[in-house]
């Protein structure tokens, strides 16, 4: 997704991740592999070495960090001694994953967000156990079914009734622009209830809330200085919107809203952290709503070359597995996007894309 939007915007794209997928490696000049041996987990000594290189080579002249680093703000700023980073300050996003001190600090600033404690509730009933470094929502469950002593992320919500959003907004340190709000499609998968599958957007808010949102926006950026994609989730309560976390990175919502501005994101996201003007960006009206959803394995497997090639064949299949790549149950097996005028048509397609895709894999299962 960040590589493609780099390329749409005219620019030229070195991609590093763990996965490698066909359509990545077709958006960027080349790909370098961070994972840590099939366990779809970033290897901090591959991306260094790979940012090194980069920088020795003299063909890059920044990086930008995408989802995996909640908890690596070292790795960060290590990456940021080889080669600029693009983003914001390793402290900023080691400061907004510390929940003993994010949440008083949106407190104290009046942010309107989800009751938070880092003890166990007295009464757990309710309450949800969350990781403040990690993503996804696998880390979400019950507060009763929590481990004791989580770790320095750990820390428990209160559950909240509402419609799951999340807001995309460029920042220059001091001014903001929302790119485009999402309503959040999370849904459980085994035994875990809060998985996060996608998005759909943009969504139009009640004046009410869309000036309470704003508002929220404006703190936070003020306050941390924020620059370059940011993302905010919250739940759309019956008393306005309530924040949940901030992601201080681009997030999968680049997918729905690439095109707010003349350029693409990726490359606005470059500008502002290299002290252009928000005011100089030409943002422009989306003209459709857009949908997209991560497909995640029903059990163990292997992509053939039958169904690889079928996955690439569908203009709505992206992150398309190379053939032969084998998957553990839960594994992402590739994302499907959908464009329609309405919210509902766009749920439509992406039910029946997501159907589909599953029909493949167990296909492919049953030939194997």
């Amino acid at each position: 997704m960040l590589a493609e939007s780099v390329a749409s915007g005219g620019a030229t794209a070195v991609a590093l991740d763990l996965f490698g997928d066909v359509d990545t490696r077709a958006a960027a000049a080349a790909w370098h592999d961070i994972g840590s041996g099939g366990q779809l987990a970033l290897d901090g000594a591959a991306l260094l070495d790979a940012l090194a290189r980069l920088a020795d080579e003299g063909d890059v002249d920044a990086w930008v960090a995408g989802s995996g680093f909640e908890a690596r703000p070292d790795l960060l700023a290590r990456g940021a001694t080889l080669l600029p980073l693009l983003g914001n300050p390793p402290e900023v996003v080691r400061r907004v994953r510390t929940p003993g001190w994010f949440y008083p600090w949106l407190a104290a600033r009046r942010v309107p967000h989800a009751a938070v404690s880092v003890a166990p509730p007295v009464q757990p009933e309710g309450w949800l156990s969350k990781d403040a470094r990690a993503c996804g929502g696998w880390h979400v469950r019950p507060a009763l079914t929590a481990v004791p002593g989580g770790g320095a992320g750990h820390y428990f919500q209160r559950r909240i009734e509402g419609v799951p959003m999340s807001v995309l907004f460029l920042a220059d340190g001091h001014r903001w622009h929302i790119a485009g709000i999402a309503r959040q499609t999370i849904r459980p998968l085994g035994g875990h209830q809060y998985v996060h599958r996608g998005g759909v957007g943009p969504i139009d808010l009640p004046a009410a809330a869309l000036d309470a949102l704003r508002a929220m926006v404006d703190s936070i950026v003020g306050g941390l200085g924020l620059v370059g994609l940011n993302g905010i989730d919250f739940i759309l309560h019956e008393d306005g919107p309530l924040l949940i976390e901030l992601n201080p990175r681009p997030t999968a919502s680049v997918a729905l809203f690439d095109d707010c501005v003349h350029g693409e994101l990726l490359l606005a996201h470059a500008a502002v952290c290299r002290g252009a003007a928000l005011d100089a960006l030409r943002f422009q009206p989306l003209r459709a709503v857009r949908g997209s959803e991560v497909v995640f394995a029903p059990h163990a497997g292997r992509i053939d070359d039958e169904t690889a090639d079928w996955l690439a064949g569908q203009g709505w299949c992206h992150d398309l597995p190379v053939a032969g790549t084998a998957h553990a149950w839960g594994d992402p097996v590739c994302s499907v996007s959908a464009r329609a005028e309405s919210t509902a048509e766009v749920d439509r397609l992406l039910a029946e894309r997501r159907r589909a895709v599953l029909d493949a894999v167990a296909h492919a299962a049953s030939a194997s």
